[in-house]
């Protein structure tokens, strides 16, 4: 199982290149730091979820841990990671963990109709012009973006951790 992933993982490296382009470019034209796993802090930013409200990441560090996942309607592998994602948003986690679903480059009604039939419990928002996923250094997705209770990235990859709970 895993090195189907990580055969999809070095698929969607390749493939996903031009996500990140030649620079981390973000609103306004200023660079981002890219952050990485157990490496600094966060790119903090403010999305829309599916009914139009703002959603800043801000407001959940320091309380709890949050793992951002970016994600598209399209891909398989982050099809397939739905059910596992849900139970750690809904789970004996839930308390200690906010999951973020950030989806990449997609229409709200694509997404919408995407999170309703596969039946998604996770807050959604949309990047809408890829800024939050270039500030990331996603290339890829899935890519999975644990950011500790105390702010701090500490896990990045494109499959889930096998025990997250150590992370926490």
């Amino acid at each position: 199982m895993r090195y189907r992933y990580a055969i999809a993982a070095l698929l969607f490296l390749l493939c996903g290149a031009t996500l990140a382009g030649p620079g981390r470019l973000v609103a306004g034209g200023a660079i981002a730091e890219t952050p990485d796993a157990g490496n600094g802090r966060p790119a903090d930013f403010t999305l829309p979820d599916l009914d139009g409200r703002p959603v800043t990441l801000g407001r959940f560090l320091g309380k709890e841990a949050v793992l951002l996942v970016f994600w598209a309607t399209w891909c398989a592998e982050c099809k397939a990671a739905i059910p596992e994602i849900n139970a750690l948003s809904t789970g004996p986690l839930a308390g200690k963990l906010q999951v973020l679903g950030l989806d990449f480059r997609e229409s709200r009604e694509t997404v919408a109709r995407a999170v309703k039939s596969r039946g998604i419990r996770y807050p959604v928002l949309l990047d809408l012009r890829g800024e939050v996923a270039r500030a990331y250094g996603v290339a890829g997705v899935p890519t999975y973006v644990l950011i500790g209770k105390d702010g701090n990235v500490v896990y990045r990859e494109h499959v889930l951790p096998d025990d997250i709970a150590r992370y926490l």
